[in-house]
């Protein structure tokens, strides 16, 4: 056990168009491509979006030289999301990373580096949305792709909390 002071802040992030998002103080946004740093947690948690509350992944990220912590939110249902945790399964240490976000036709991607290293999926075969009748109205059923996703994140958070001690 150490004693330490926190000299840093936490400073929430968004995704949206391709870009990485901070909302200034004074007003408007900054943009960035990438956040990296030493990942430090993910947490599920819904908060207040259009009116409805929404479940979003909150991914932590603290400055390497323990300053600021950097907190991402991203849809929880979303192929981004999906991708960045399927990419993060891959790594044996998972700590030090790069989260690189960019545009590609409607879609948002993502590029995650570990330690330098460009990581692939760890699972290639992803279950299906599938389309189901529920009261006369078709709707998506994504619950075996989001438990795969819950897998993955409870994988690399055990392997972040091992890597802490």
């Amino acid at each position: 056990m150490g004693l330490g002071t926190t000299t840093g802040n936490k400073i929430y992030l968004n995704v949206k168009d391709g870009k990485i998002v901070k909302r200034e103080p004074q007003g408007g946004e900054s943009l960035f491509s990438f956040v990296e740093g030493n990942l430090t947690g993910i947490t599920k948690r819904e908060r207040e979006f259009n009116g409805e509350r929404v479940p979003f992944w909150f991914i932590d990220i603290q400055d390497p030289d323990g300053g600021d912590i950097y907190t991402m939110a991203i849809n929880y249902r979303s192929g981004l999301a999906l991708s960045i945790f399927n990419s993060l399964a891959s790594a044996e240490d998972p700590t030090r990373i790069k989260i690189e976000v960019f545009k590609h036709g409607d879609f948002t991607r993502a590029t995650v580096y570990n330690r330098g290293e460009k990581l692939t999926w760890k699972y290639t075969e992803i279950p299906p949305t599938e389309e189901v009748n529920i009261g006369g109205r078709t709707v998506k059923n994504d619950s075996n792709r989001m438990a795969l996703v819950e897998k993955m994140v409870a994988e690399i958070v055990d392997r972040i909390k091992m890597e802490m001690i």
